[in-house]
This record gives C-alpha cells, structure tokens and sequence, in this order.
C-alpha cells in the first residue's frame, strides 16, 4: 500500500503538467507488475467525487469572513492539491477571477511561517513580530447549573434549612465567538448568590 500510496502521489503530480501518465508499479502482487496509460481526463472522471468537494470550504471560508465573492479582488494558490488543473479550473469558476495568482512555494510558505511562529513564542530569538490570525471554527460556549434540578412541588416540601442549599443556578457564558482570534485568554465571574 505504501508503494501504491507513493505511486498515486507521482502519478497525480505528472498529470498536473501533461495530459496523460505511463503508470508503472513493479511486483505489485507476486509476479504481477501493474503497468497502464492513464489520461488526465480518466484521472478527473474516477475523482470526481472528490473535486465536487474543493467548493465547500471557500464557501464557508467566505461565510465566517463575512464577504462575498464580488469583495475579492485577487486569489493567492498555496499548496499541492491546487496544482491539479481541474482544482484551478473549480477555483476560477467560484471566485469569478480569471487568473490565480501564485507567487508563494508552499514548502517554503509553511517552513517560514512555522520558524516566524517559533520565534514569536521564544525569548531567545529577537525578530518582528509575526502574527498568525485564525479564527476558531465553532464557538465555544460555557453552561453551569445545578447537577440535580429541585422540583418546585418537591422543594416546598423540604425543610427551610434543606431549601437554602436547594437554590436553582443557570448561567450561560459564550466565551470564544467565531471572530475571536486564537490563543486568547478570558477570565469569567461566576457569582454565586444564595439569596437568589
């Protein structure tokens, strides 16, 4: 698997520049070599299911920003799957932009983005500050209440001494929003007032 795994990776990145691929995988089982002519159109067709995926994450990328596809006015490609024609083609059609722009390598982009990350959290480095902007993906929400809820017909049936400790505490508290950033840190005030 580890060699067909290797093969599909090389087999995919050929078809990204030439329109067909000889595919050749030796001693694929015992004394059976795998060997074939693949065309990038046969390529597109088997993954299709998997193109008809590339439009969801710019339409909630677009959502959680809160802009339209009108608002862009250019589109940076970064990464290996973007180097796939038919992914650029998809990219083209849902941004509305007649060329991608691509002017940062992606091993290069994500080795010096890690290293000015790095060096951000270190005391032993003195560089500018580089800061990392991500939003969390779900908001993050905190609920405290009582573990058992005291019914009222039940509760006017306990003694007084009983129905102090009986007292019903519901808060609920949004701490992260999708427009926070990352890595912040919040303090909340929890108030437990038995006169309540």
């Amino acid at each position: 698997m580890k060699r067909l795994y290797k093969e599909v990776v090389k087999i995919k990145e050929i078809l990204s520049a030439n329109k067909f691929c000889d595919v050749k995988v030796p001693e694929l089982l015992d004394y059976v070599t795998l060997q074939f002519k693949l065309e990038r159109a046969k390529f597109e067709e088997r993954a299709e299911s998997l193109l008809n995926r590339v439009q969801g994450p710019i339409d909630m990328a677009l959502e959680q920003a809160g802009i339209s596809v009108d608002d862009i006015s250019q589109v940076e490609i970064i990464g290996g799957g973007v180097r796939v024609p038919r992914v650029q083609d998809i990219l083209k059609e849902v941004t509305k932009q007649e060329h991608l722009q691509v002017h940062l390598n992606g091993d290069e982009g994500m080795c010096f983005g890690s290293a000015f990350i790095a060096s951000n959290s270190s005391s032993l480095f003195k560089v500018k500050k580089v800061y990392l902007t991500q939003h969390p993906r779900d908001e993050v929400e905190i609920r405290i209440s009582p573990l058992y809820e005291v019914e009222a017909d039940i509760s006017s049936q306990v003694d007084d001494e009983d129905s102090e400790d009986a007292v019903s505490y519901n808060k609920n508290v949004v701490l992260y929003k999708h427009k926070d950033y990352l890595g912040q840190k919040k303090t909340i005030n929890v108030v437990y007032d038995r006169a309540m």
